[in-house]
């Protein structure tokens, strides 16, 4: 029998995945896209904003991943998610109107609104687009 990978995938709100069997997992790690094959050695990572994609057998599933970190051990891995969506769920119009309007509070300079956050949210918003636009 071929070595899996088992995949559990949690954010705040809800576990996503939960010991799924998988041959290889991508992810968005900090620094860069990292991937994880059976036999990986045992680390932490911490999870940037992007596509984690897994194979199992000879399909693929894509999330949007919000920034979080990775456990992996032993052929585990743990992805503690700050926010996660699955591509084929993410709402394209409402995501557009997201950027939007995150791009007019940023470039309102004199209004009195947080600009980390109206920040925050359009990157949130591009990698959830980035990741839905990668499945059309």
């Amino acid at each position: 029998m071929t070595e899996k990978l088992r995949l559990n995938l949690v954010t705040p709100e809800k576990q996503l995945l939960e010991n799924e069997e998988v041959d290889f997992v991508a992810l968005p790690a900090l620094l860069g896209e990292m991937g994880i094959l059976p036999g990986h050695v045992d680390m932490l990572v911490q999870l940037g904003m992007g596509s984690l994609r897994y194979k199992k057998g000879g399909a693929e599933s894509e999330f949007a991943v919000l920034g979080g970190f990775v456990e992996i051990v032993e052929n585990t891995v743990n992805v503690f998610a700050e926010g996660a969506d699955l591509a084929e769920e993410i709402d394209e119009e409402a995501e557009n109107q997201k950027i939007k309007a995150a791009k007019a509070s940023l470039s309102n300079k004199d209004a009195d609104i947080d600009f980390e956050l109206a920040e925050m949210e359009l990157k949130q918003s591009i990698a959830r687009m980035k990741v839905k636009r990668r499945r059309h």
